[in-house]
């Protein structure tokens, strides 16, 4: 996986598409000096206000590591929380590039250790824009020499926290170098710029004895590795219970990229995507000499339909589950609740890990990795399943260094009050490292009265400056008639550097873009189900990005395609979903 990264990065950087500066600039927000050395009067690493308030999740975690309230303060003396900031980027009208950074982004420059991690995109100012506005879709933090296996952090719109469990933390040195691909989303057709911050907190060489802090290396769980690791789901997918779990089923009939491969528009595997772990005495990154060791953290990565992480041991034929990272969707009206459909960006995963959690691993076991999706609300497309553990390697002579339990024999405890691998039980409960983020937030209903009629007939869309011709909803017009029997074709006229989807949405599609609305729920005017997708037409650069390398899309509205004549068809934008397009089929 590093060195496919590695490659990437040459190749994107070859492009010319990398933007920003690693010199992060005066007028952006707050950040340590350059590759951070000695600071004179660091912030130390306890529970911070947002807007004021504490988040009480995050209070929990604090807790749940045994700190004293009521600061919470991690390591007192010894720990300093530094920012770093990335930028500024340059963000084109209706960006989705992915995009990797110069050679190196900033670092403390001193031997360490890493104990946690906060991720966020933040305007100039230091606000954080809304999610449906622009986002950090993906953000991926790696190393060289690389640290364990893979990236050693990642990061979507859900922003998960990385805290290494207390007495633990990444071993870095001050020569290392780190990497960031990202992937700024821009909904909106107008230029922005932006910053990627991450704050860090650091335990300096000659302060962690006194903590007696030991080493622990993130472990990459994909379930489709590869460049632009994505898959789709599709309503007509999956089983009774509305959901469908990929690669083990097949989810859609096809795949991002409009191809067909393992359950997409093939049969699943019936198993599931597998790491396996070194035989013992090979390397696993910075580990020379691997005799097994204790995953002591867990954190899932889903997009917005996502339920569960599903992660497995297997060991010969054995296979037990050991993790189901949960997407906890805020509710619309109390965001101090979950509950929420599974349609937005608006949720928190739950991870796993010490003092609750440990499971040990042995040479040369399998992490087997799925991620199941709803196929009841909505389909959904380009979907990422991704999951990083941390380990903490035994000693040389084969000792844990760290508390956990053999899987096979640990009886599954799923009470809130499991305390300890040191019980012998395998807790199945996670936490959420935060709560509801007022960026997410925005959830006004649809709205709006269909009044548009129907005019000629059309067999033939250009998508231009954001808009469907004919057919845009924002302009007033009539919409086109398609004949039953014929095809209708889209292409997107500024495809070299701007993807657009066709997607089908719920008639009528009106009313403003928000953190849940419109989604790809398609449903004809007179109330027929349909999933229509085109995937991103455009042309970029290939294996690492959304562009399907192509900027034309036909439909055949036909009538042995579920086609009636005259029903209505929306349709939407997925990257910019203000853009909303319609026809009606005619006899």
């Amino acid at each position: 996986m590093s060195r496919r990264l590695a490659l990437v990065a040459g190749l994107v950087l070859a492009l010319g598409l990398g933007s920003g500066s690693g010199d992060a600039q005066t007028r952006g927000p707050s950040y340590e000096p350059n590759f951070a050395g000695q600071i004179i009067s660091p912030r130390p690493c306890a529970l911070e206000k947002n807007h004021g308030k504490i988040d009480p999740y995050e209070r929990r975690v604090y807790k749940l590591e045994r700190w004293s309230g009521p600061d919470y303060e991690r390591y007192p003396g010894s720990c300093e929380r530094l920012r770093f900031a990335y930028g500024p980027i340059a963000v084109k009208p209706g960006q989705n590039d992915v995009l990797v950074g110069p050679v190196t982004i900033e670092k403390p420059s001193r031997d360490g250790y890493i104990a946690r991690f906060v991720p966020n995109l933040v305007r100039a100012d230091g606000t954080v824009p809304p999610v449906e506005q622009i986002h950090l879709h993906h953000g991926t933090w790696l190393a060289q020499p690389e640290y364990g296996s893979g990236p050693f952090f990642a990061s979507g719109e859900e922003k998960t926290i990385a805290p290494f469990p207390r007495g633990f933390g990444m071993p870095i040195k001050a020569t290392d170098q780190w990497q960031l691909l990202y992937m700024v989303h821009s909904a909106v057709p107008n230029p922005m710029e932006v910053y990627i911050t991450y704050d860090v907190d650091f335990i300096p060489k000659s302060e962690a004895a006194k903590w007696n802090i030991k080493p622990a290396y993130p472990v990459w769980f994909d379930v489709r590795p590869s460049g632009y690791p994505v898959f789709n789901v599709e309503r007509k997918f999956g089983g009774k219970d509305k959901r469908c779990t990929w690669p083990r089923e097949k989810c859609a009939a096809f795949d991002p990229y409009g191809q067909k491969f393992t359950g997409q528009g093939l049969p699943g595997n019936g198993k599931g995507t597998d790491f396996t772990f070194p035989k013992s005495g090979e390397s696993l990154g910075r580990i020379d000499s691997f005799k097994g060791g204790t995953l002591i953290g867990i954190g899932g990565h889903l997009h917005p339909g996502g339920l569960t992480n599903d992660i497995d041991l297997v060991r010969g034929k054995k296979k037990t589950r050991i993790y189901t990272g949960k997407a906890n969707y805020w509710s619309h009206k109390d965001p101090t609740k979950v509950g929420a459909p599974p349609d937005s960006w608006d949720f928190s995963m739950s991870v796993s890990g010490l003092p609750t959690w440990g499971v040990h691993v042995k040479p040369g076991d399998r992490v087997r990795s799925n991620a199941t999706y709803d196929t009841g609300k909505l389909a959904s497309y380009e979907n990422m399943g991704i999951s990083v553990a941390l380990l903490a390697p035994d000693t040389p002579q084969g000792k844990p260094i760290a508390p956990g339990v053999d899987p096979f024999r640990a009886k599954k405890d799923n009470s809130s009050s499991c305390n300890s691998p040191k019980t012998g039980r395998l807790c199945t409960k996670g936490f959420l490292t935060h709560g509801h983020y007022s960026e997410n937030g925005n959830h006004r209903k649809p709205g709006g009265h269909w009044t548009l009629s129907t005019g000629g007939p059309a067999n033939d869309v250009g998508i231009l400056d954001f808009q469907y011709l004919p057919g845009d909803l924002s302009s007033g017009r009539p919409i086109p008639s398609v004949k039953l029997g014929t095809k209708l074709r889209f292409t997107n006229l500024e495809g070299a550097g701007i993807y657009h989807t066709v997607t089908s949405c719920a008639f009528p599609c009106l009313g403003e873009t928000t953190a849940s609305f419109p989604v790809p729920d398609g449903k004809t005017s007179k109330g027929r189900s349909i999933d229509l997708d085109s995937s991103e037409l455009g042309i970029g650069a290939p294996y690492i990005g959304p562009a399907k390398q192509t900027i034309s899309w036909s439909v055949p509205v036909t009538a042995s395609t579920g086609f009636r004549p005259g029903e209505k068809v929306t349709y939407f934008c997925r990257v910019h979903p203000f853009m909303r397009g319609a026809f009606e089929v005619a006899k």
